[in-house]
């Protein structure tokens, strides 16, 4: 009796250590899972910049730059001391040459025969004729640029009228302007007392 409970007992242990086994063996870990084990983060996602709506259409653009160049360009021509255009203050003189010039009393007192330009460049005179007649016993006088009003025709580049504060009598009494001459030199004195230019000497003989 005693040899069957112990036989029965160890059978029962024989069949319970497999089932011990396998259920140690199905119970899950407690413990995490490792980072080296875990998935990469997935890369961010671009996102297109957000569109200027204030920047220029490229067309606009290309009209800036063009002008922009013609712009440095004619500030090269200027800076070589090129004038490119003439000013709406400004005179020709082929228009104020042979122009009439009139008085206060709007009255013809002469015409500009002539302009004079200083070194500088700047007119410092205009000659009027005053007096005569087709020429004939015409006097030169010469008044200061500035004393000249000029004005120009509507919607014209030709010249109007020119006025001066100068009555005609005050332009007869003033003193006739002389233009430079140049004196001639290196003049010598004939046998018969008169002057003989050195071009107008005869010709020395060779060897003499």
């Amino acid at each position: 009796m005693i040899k069957h409970t112990l036989t029965a007992a160890a059978l029962a242990t024989v069949l319970a250590i497999p089932a011990y086994a396998q259920s140690s063996n199905t119970t899950p870990s407690a413990q995490p899972p490792t980072t080296a084990q875990s998935a990469p983060p997935a890369p961010a996602e671009k996102t297109a910049p957000p569109m200027d709506v204030k920047s220029p259409p490229a067309t606009n653009a290309a009209a800036a730059a063009d002008k922009s160049a013609a712009t440095d360009m004619k500030a090269d021509k200027k800076q070589a001391g090129f004038v490119q255009d003439q000013n709406p203050n400004e005179w020709r003189s082929s228009k104020l040459v042979g122009t009439s010039v009139y008085g206060p009393d709007n009255k013809s007192i002469g015409s500009i025969d002539d302009l004079v330009v200083d070194q500088k460049g700047a007119i410092k005179a205009a000659v009027i004729g005053v007096g005569g007649f087709l020429g004939v016993g015409q006097k030169d006088v010469a008044v200061p640029f500035e004393a000249l009003q000029i004005q120009r025709k509507s919607n014209s580049s030709s010249i109007d009228k020119i006025t001066v504060s100068y009555t005609k009598d005050q332009l007869s009494n003033a003193p006739k302007f002389a233009y430079y001459q140049v004196q001639s030199t290196g003049t010598t004195t004939g046998s018969g007392g008169g002057t003989t230019s050195p071009m107008n000497r005869p010709a020395k003989p060779i060897g003499k």
